[in-house]
């Protein structure tokens, strides 16, 4: 049975509004840019470190699935900002499973890493997949639907899906995508490809709630940023914000998983209820087209005083 910790709602749906919280002065040399997830943290943000914009933005309930690009790739990961998640069936027949009762649901793991996601290596199993939806930005629960993926090829993959207790079947052929690093997917209606992710060489963090899963069981939804998995790397330092340079990059020290900026440079007050935040944790991010810049956040409050807009300061580091 899937379960998820409830508690993981309460920094979501409450407080609003901040009471007055100090503000760190901002580091001489260094860029303050402030992006905002909206209402319900509704937005995923790409964000462009060389140029310091945002290089798009979308809805984050639009998406079910996304299916990995390259004449290679057969990954397939889920709308973890939903806190979707997925379960293997013993049934290769799609009109056959009707049911998830006793299913056991699992999430893609929050590193970013392929090789751990719930859908898993589909072409060795041949089974067809239950698929809870998560739930909308209001906090309803979206449902379920079934999945089989029949093939895939160096262009497109094929699937079938329905409703879990359907047997209308939908058939449906994605297209690989030939700049970004997957292409996204929706199981409403008949099925859509949706256009998400801009080119994989134009961005280099994605500002998004996303699904953390602790103890391998219990999924907690979260606010934070992850990194782009095709070449950019993370590192946090014990070096202070302002006395960061150059010299004090450790190239070994650079993480591939993209959850290394993560979302615990905050934290929830429950007596004051608000965030605060961390501002001496600082991160070095080598980005996309291998330039390094030094990164911290300062605020995560919009000017009205509305959560879920962070305020980050960035400089590039230069021998």
């Amino acid at each position: 049975m899937r379960k998820v910790l409830l508690i993981a709602m309460i920094p979501i749906l409450g407080a609003c509004f901040k009471k007055e919280i100090p503000v760190e002065k901002p580091v001489s040399g260094a860029t303050t840019t402030q992006v905002e997830l909206g209402g319900n943290y509704a937005n995923q943000i790409y964000y462009d470190l060389e140029t310091n914009t945002m290089i798009r933005q979308n809805n984050r309930e639009v998406w079910d699935l996304a299916f990995e690009a390259g004449d290679n790739g057969f990954h397939i990961l889920l709308n973890e900002s939903r806190i979707m998640a997925a379960a293997l069936s013993a049934e290769t027949d799609i009109n056959a499973l009707t049911s998830d009762a006793g299913l056991t649901y699992t999430w893609d793991l929050h590193t970013g890493n392929l090789d751990s996601t719930a859908i898993g290596d589909w072409q060795s199993l041949g089974k067809v997949y239950t698929i809870d939806l998560g739930t909308a930005l209001t906090g309803a629960n979206l449902g379920k639907k079934k999945l089989k993926v029949i093939s895939v090829s160096t262009a497109e993959y094929q699937i079938q899906f329905a409703d879990l207790a359907s047997s209308s079947i939908q058939t449906f052929t994605i297209p690989k995508s030939t700049t970004a690093g997957f292409t996204y997917f929706s199981m409403t209606g008949s099925g859509s490809v949706i256009d998400i992710e801009p080119n994989k060489e134009t961005w280099d963090l994605i500002f998004t709630a996303y699904c953390h899963v602790f103890d391998e069981h219990t999924p907690y939804s979260v606010v934070g940023v992850l990194s782009n998995r095709y070449g950019v790397k993370v590192q946090e330092v014990t070096v202070p914000f302002a006395d960061l340079n150059h010299s004090d990059i450790v190239e070994s020290a650079f993480e591939d998983r993209i959850n290394v900026i993560g979302y615990d440079w905050k934290t929830y007050d429950f007596d004051n209820g608000t965030y605060l935040v961390s501002s001496n944790r600082t991160f070095v991010v080598k980005t996309i087209l291998g330039r390094y810049y030094k990164l911290r956040f300062v605020d995560y409050y919009d000017v009205n005083g509305v959560k879920g807009a962070p305020k980050f300061e960035l400089q590039e580091l230069i021998p």
